[in-house]
Formats: structure tokens, C-alpha cells, sequence
């Protein structure tokens, strides 16, 4: 049986590889709505990508986080130690439907993946949603290395009109008791709860129109893959905040038992702690948009 410390070792690396999630779009909408496709930026999204690409996370935005871009990521530590992952089988489809929401904000293990291109609104499930314009995305981790929450955030352009009707369905999903397990080919996800999220979280210094909170988990190998997930729209930018952690449930037994025999723990995460997207963060993307 392999010890709570080589669990843990392992947790770390597959939380690596959990980080590499899909890079995705940020809007050069300004707040403006607009029923053209591309309106407001140039052709083929250059201009909504470049918009973006300049309000994205950068070093030292974020006092204590280290900022990558995904592809810098996956390069450096994103597959080390852990095996890349598979896209599922029929991993377009989600069921129930309904769900296709939040399917659509799903990172590598439904096929979302570095080099996707998707987004919000054009991941699995998703082809009647909206499609954005141009995203951008970044990945965050604790500078200390001592926080194994990794925060995956992506900016997605869309006319208003559209970004309103992400919004609309990732509400309706993440409240639909149809939803609370669902599958996306061969993947199932549960635990699906929505978590209380500002209705306008808008202050002087950061904007956003309206907000949507919510958890789910899924199973990979021996772990459980926890994610909490924030999306703020401002105008017709989608700002997504994505949290993610691993509960090792081996470990944390192993951990129970050392506390029994007068042992310390190795401090495995335990199943109330659940990842959380850090208002640091948050904030400072808003600030930028």
C-alpha cells in the first residue's frame, strides 16, 4: 500500500495536470451590445483577441500567485508525473442535455484541452450556444508552492446579446436538479450544487453585470477532482474563474489513522475543503477588464 507521503506526491502532479485547462476568449465589446457577429472587433476576432490578450493576468498582478499561460504550462509541468489526458468517447454529447452549459466550461478530460481553441459556449455539448469571438486564458498557483488549488482563468469576447444567454443557461443548469450528476461521454460529473455568487459585482475600481457560482466533482483514478467555478460577465466579456483541487480519500484516511496512534498527518486535503477561487484573483482580473 503506498504511503499517505507517496499519495500526496502524486496528488501534486496530477493537480499540475488538472491546471492545463482549455485557454479561453475575452470580448472587445466594451459593454456595447451588438447583433453583428465580429461586431466591435477585426475580422476573424484579431482585434477582440488583442483587447484580451492585454487585460489577461500577467506576473505580479496577483501578490502571491505565479501566473502562466496555458501552453507555458503544459510545456514546463503540466504533463509531468501524470499522464496527458483523453477525451472521452462521443465527447460531444451531454446528458441530459440541459446540462450542455455546463459542459461547455469543462477542461481537458471532455476534450477542451490546450489547443482546442474553445470557450465558453463551444465546448462539449454546446453547439447551440453561442461561440466566442476570442479568448484568452491563464493559470494560477500558489508562489509557495504550498497551495494545491490551481485557478484557471479565461476571458471569452461575445456580442452582449450572447453573453447574456451564456449566463442565462449556466444558471438554469447549475440549478436543475437534472443536473446535480451528469455525463459527458464517458465522464461523470456530480455533485453539482450552485454556490452563492454577487448579482452585480461592481464597485468603483472593478466591473460586472452578473455573476454565477457553482461546484462539481468528477473521478480520476484513485482521486476525486474538485471544481469551483465562478463566471462574471461584464458587458459582453465572460470572466471564468475556475478552482480546482484533488481529494485523495486513501490519504485522508491514512492521515485519520496517524492522528489516532498520536501521529501528525501529512495534510492531505480533507472532503470539506473544497477549492476555493481566491477574491485576489478575482479582483484583479475585474480591475483589468
Amino acid at each position: 500500500m503506498k504511503s499517505a507521503v507517496s499519495r500526496v506526491v502524486v496528488a501534486v502532479s496530477v493537480v499540475a495536470a488538472l491546471g492545463v485547462t482549455a485557454a479561453c476568449g475575452g470580448s472587445g465589446d466594451d459593454g456595447k451590445k451588438s447583433a453583428k457577429p465580429g461586431a466591435g472587433s477585426a475580422k476573424g476576432g484579431g482585434g477582440a483577441a488583442a483587447r484580451l490578450e492585454k487585460a489577461a493576468l500577467v506576473a505580479g498582478d496577483v501578490k502571491g500567485y505565479k501566473v502562466e499561460k496555458p501552453e507555458a504550462r503544459d510545456a514546463s509541468s503540466g504533463s509531468a508525473g501524470a499522464e496527458p489526458s483523453k477525451a472521452p468517447e462521443a465527447a460531444g454529447k451531454t446528458d441530459p442535455a440541459v446540462c450542455a452549459p455546463l459542459a461547455a466550461l469543462l477542461g481537458p478530460d471532455t476534450g477542451t484541452g490546450p489547443g482546442t481553441g474553445t470557450g465558453p459556449g463551444t465546448g462539449p455539448g454546446a453547439a447551440d450556444s453561442p461561440k466566442a469571438k476570442a479568448h484568452v486564458g491563464r493559470i494560477l498557483t500558489g508562489a509557495d508552492g504550498k497551495d494545491l488549488t490551481t485557478t484557471d482563468v479565461r476571458l471569452s469576447a461575445y456580442a452582449e446579446a450572447d453573453a447574456e444567454r451564456v449566463m442565462a443557461g449556466l444558471r438554469a443548469a447549475s440549478k436543475s436538479k437534472k443536473c446535480a450528476t451528469f455525463r459527458v461521454g464517458g465522464h461523470r460529473y456530480f455533485g453539482v450544487r450552485p454556490v452563492s455568487a454577487p448579482d452585480k459585482p461592481r464597485t468603483p475600481d472593478k466591473k460586472g453585470d452578473e455573476a454565477v457560482s457553482y461546484k462539481l466533482a468528477h473521478a480520476k483514478g484513485e482521486y476525486v477532482a474538485r471544481q469551483t467555478v465562478t463566471v462574471v460577465r461584464a458587458g459582453g466579456t465572460l470572466a471564468v474563474f475556475d478552482a480546482s483541487n484533488l481529494y485523495d480519500p486513501a490519504g485522508v484516511q491514512d492521515d485519520k489513522e496517524a492522528e489516532r496512534n498520536g501521529m501528525e498527518g501529512v495534510g492531505t486535503p480533507k472532503a470539506d475543503e473544497d477549492p476555493k477561487v481566491a477574491a485576489a484573483i478575482v479582483d484583479a482580473q475585474l480591475r483589468k477588464l
